[in-house]
């Protein structure tokens, strides 16, 4: 249903799309096939096999294990998977780089108590793989599960010249929508470099759910079998929904949506490929495959947080700019009157609300963004509306801050000297 990209040509099963964060099951269905053939151990420390990982805690991050990344227990942080979304960098030692650097990360928790998802985890779990086969991931993924199920319009970020026409991104601008065809460098290979066809995600689907001996190693046919209210277990989410227990995993990459679910009490699964997202891009992509499994019905609009992050923001932009314009033409206009407060009050009349404009730059670029795990740059590969309104925000409240500064201590000089003002 629906088109590549612009031209009109038409969507087909065969169509490849981006299936984001979908691509951890890959990477994680080859690391247990790698356990499952001795080639490591899921319980053996991590640098073990990478030796330069470690984060800023070298004594907490060498108990981090192959099994903590699967699960999202490193303690790795989401911040810490995040920060390189906008690589475009496609150099052999692309994941080594990553893994390098998070000897700077700070752990948020004792590795194995804690869940929290961070596509660090699965960055370096394909560092991982590679240093283990001697073989970039790509071409490990290939030969360990594409030819084996035939999956001939699939491929890891880069298309081969015998794959059917990839399907186009488009990410929203304030509701409407617009091409974006964003191909992530290779650091970003394990969370979410695979691009698919639905056909070939029902063949690899069904290779899973169903136990298909070419590719499933047995610690993951227990993994999807075992009864569970919800969690998080080599590459795959659970949960129990009207008492029935469903498999699952989202994936949104810049100008990509997809979801994966499946229901072992009916054997049934279906998954839904889109290539469009942005910050009203709704709940769609689960409401669609909720109906298809019969469980209860989901809203697919946008949900109210994203309307009012969006919108919010869009009012609080135009609420600082016209606050700049009213403040600094009533400082403009105001003649100066003669010196009656202290120099302490006149520097704190200059000072504190310039201060708190400054504070304010700073939350809006750097701390609203981490709020969601995120930085201000992947702010603006996902949401390229949100990401702008943050930074003119910011932009309009430092000027205000440095306007209103220069302007009162030009009117304090003016006062002592008798200048009149302009």
């Amino acid at each position: 249903f629906g088109y590549i990209d612009g031209s009109g040509k038409p969507v087909t099963v065969k169509t490849p799309f981006q299936l984001g964060s979908v691509s951890k099951s890959f990477a994680a269905l080859v690391v247990l096939q790698l356990a499952e053939e001795g080639r490591l151990s899921l319980d053996d420390p991590v640098s073990k096999y990478i030796p330069y990982f470690q984060a800023d805690d070298k004594t907490a991050s060498d108990k981090i294990t192959v099994r903590h990344l699967l699960s999202h227990r490193s303690g790795l942080a989401t911040i810490d998977g995040n920060r390189h979304q906008d690589t475009t960098y496609r150099g052999d030692d692309a994941m080594e780089r990553v893994v390098r650097e998070l000897k700077s990360a700070h752990l948020f928790a004792i590795p194995g108590d804690r869940f929290q998802y961070s596509n660090a985890n699965y960055i370096v779990l394909a560092q991982l793989i590679e240093t283990v086969e001697k073989v970039p991931y790509e071409k490990v993924v290939k030969a360990r599960i594409f030819s084996k199920l035939g999956m001939n319009n699939s491929y890891v970020q880069i298309a081969d010249a015998a794959t059917a026409e990839p399907a186009v991104g488009h990410t929203q601008w304030f509701g409407r929508t617009f091409e974006r065809n964003f191909i992530a460098g290779r650091a970003m290979m394990g969370p979410g470099g695979i691009t698919a066809s639905a056909e070939d995600m029902a063949t690899y689907l069904i290779a899973v759910f169903e136990n298909d001996p070419r590719i499933m190693p047995r610690a993951l046919s227990d993994a999807l079998a075992k009864e569970r209210k919800g969690g998080y277990e080599f590459g795959w989410e659970f949960d129990t929904v009207d008492e029935r227990r469903v498999v699952f995993h989202g994936g949104l990459n810049p100008g990509f949506l997809a979801m994966v679910k499946y229901t072992p009490d009916t054997r049934k699964g279906a998954l839904v490929l889109t290539n469009m997202s942005g910050s009203l891009e709704g709940n769609f992509i689960y409401g669609a495959t909720d109906f298809a499994l019969g469980l209860p019905p989901a809203d697919i609009s946008p949900p109210n947080i994203a309307l009012l992050r969006l919108w919010g923001t869009l009012g609080l932009t135009f609420l600082l700019a016209m606050g700049c314009v009213l403040s600094l033409h009533a400082l403009i206009k105001r003649a100066p009157k003669s010196p009656s407060r202290s120099v302490a009050m006149k520097w704190l009349r200059i000072g504190v609300p310039s201060l708190f404009l400054f504070g304010l730059s700073y939350f809006l670029v750097f701390v609203v963004p981490q709020l969601s795990g995120v930085n201000l740059t992947a702010v603006r590969m996902f949401y390229p509306d949100l990401g702008l309104l943050l930074a003119v925000s910011s932009g309009i409240a430092i000027f205000w801050a440095v306007a209103r500064a220069i302007l009162l201590i030009a009117k304090s000089g003016a006062r002592k000297t008798g200048t009149p003002t302009i």
